[in-house]
């Protein structure tokens, strides 16, 4: 049976998975990768989309997070997998030949954290594949609710009652 909840999972999985196709339609074979925003989170399995689906050879990864990742790193131990406090980026100029962030600018703070967070990624990669989550994208993306968005100040009402990790300027 089709419910609501399998087409919504259908939908987002599909945004992803285009994103991906997009992304390794540009990036040749040979690239070293530059992937912005791993999350230490291993249960939900749309975070961490871009590593846990990565199409190229292992030593091609690099991963950083500002959290603790130990438990990522050991899924993925062919991977380099780096934690840092955030800020400036631990890498040389130009050390990548891309650099992948997908829905990551969002939580990096305020908006001179996230010119900060641009000025990095394009410091460190020759090339940046970068994403924000989309308005007008039927579902938001981070608390799975279908057009509530599109009406802020009733998307923050209900955020208040149903997920207030959402109402506190996340």
């Amino acid at each position: 049976m089709i419910t609501f909840e399998k087409i919504k999972k259908y939908v987002m999985q599909r945004s992803r998975s285009a994103k991906l196709d997009q992304f390794y339609s540009l990036c040749p074979q040979q690239s070293s990768v530059l992937d912005v925003g791993v999350s230490n989170n291993e249960y939900n399995r749309s975070i961490n989309y871009f590593l846990n689906n990565f199409r190229l050879k292992d030593d091609q990864y690099t991963g950083i997070a500002v959290q603790p990742i130990e438990n990522i790193r050991k899924k993925h131990p062919g991977k380099k997998i780096i934690e840092y406090p955030g800020g400036l980026f631990p890498f040389l100029d130009k050390q990548f030949d891309w650099v992948f962030s997908n829905a990551v600018i969002e939580h990096v703070g305020t908006k001179i954290d996230q010119l900060i967070f641009i000025n990095e990624m394009l410091r460190v990669g020759r090339n940046v594949f970068f994403t924000t989550p989309n308005k007008w994208f039927p579902i938001e993306s981070h608390t799975d609710v279908i057009f509530r968005h599109w009406f802020e100040e009733y998307f923050y009402q209900w955020c208040e009652k149903n997920n207030p990790y959402w109402s506190d300027g996340n």
